[in-house]
């Protein structure tokens, strides 16, 4: 895991409560840079980018097509195609990843949340070296923070949930490509069978490399 951490002014600069759960998303330079929609830096730039307004941006969303004001978006750690990971928010602090959200019952996910973001789009679906990287991040950190299997999610399901509840009106598309929280574009039960093997595995698993 490289250390690739964004300025404060992509956070809220406020600790995290605690470490009950992770949100999965995904996340591509697509819409910006389509020739270097997967690859890390030109996805941590559109971060930097997102959480400036428009006057102040170096890489993206220059034109009059983009809103003028912030976007408020970041996330803990992102995944790249091969598996790569950079981390980009430290775990003890909150990150922009999953606005009006609910996740069984307990809303405001940001706050007690950690997101991970892996790079790809709608209709890219994800790769080995992903599936793997994201099993082996989610049992280490079930192992250092103790949070149960349940709280980890996609943000489709936690948008959808504060959907329901009247805390948004607008849905979101990850990682599952739909907004209904359901899922069809991204292998959960995958994800559930590669932590059971290395659960299973190392019966004590080791804490996340930081």
């Amino acid at each position: 895991m490289r250390s690739k951490l964004l300025p404060s002014y992509c956070t809220p600069s406020r600790p995290l409560k605690e470490v009950g759960g992770v949100i999965v998303h995904y996340f591509s330079a697509r819409n910006v840079d389509r020739d270097r929609q997967f690859e890390l830096e030109a996805c941590r730039n559109l971060f930097l980018d997102l959480n400036r307004p428009k006057m102040a941006r170096q890489w993206y969303m220059t034109t009059g097509k983009w809103p003028d004001g912030r976007m408020y978006a970041s996330a803990h750690l992102l995944v790249g195609r091969d598996g790569e990971t950079w981390k980009l928010v430290e775990y003890d602090q909150e990150a922009y990843h999953a606005g009006a959200s609910i996740l069984n019952g307990r809303p405001h996910c940001n706050r007690w949340t950690l997101g991970i973001e892996l790079v790809g789009t709608i209709t890219s679906g994800f790769t080995d070296e992903q599936y793997t990287e994201l099993a082996k991040l989610l049992v280490d950190l079930r192992a250092r923070y103790g949070f149960p299997r349940q709280n980890i999610a996609g943000h489709d399901t936690v948008r959808w949930a504060a959907l329901q509840a009247g805390m948004s009106a607008d849905p979101k598309y990850d990682p599952s490509g739909r907004k209904d929280g359901q899922g069809d574009n991204f292998s959960w039960t995958r994800l559930w069978s590669l932590m059971d093997a290395l659960e299973g595995a190392t019966g004590d698993v080791g804490e996340v490399t930081t």
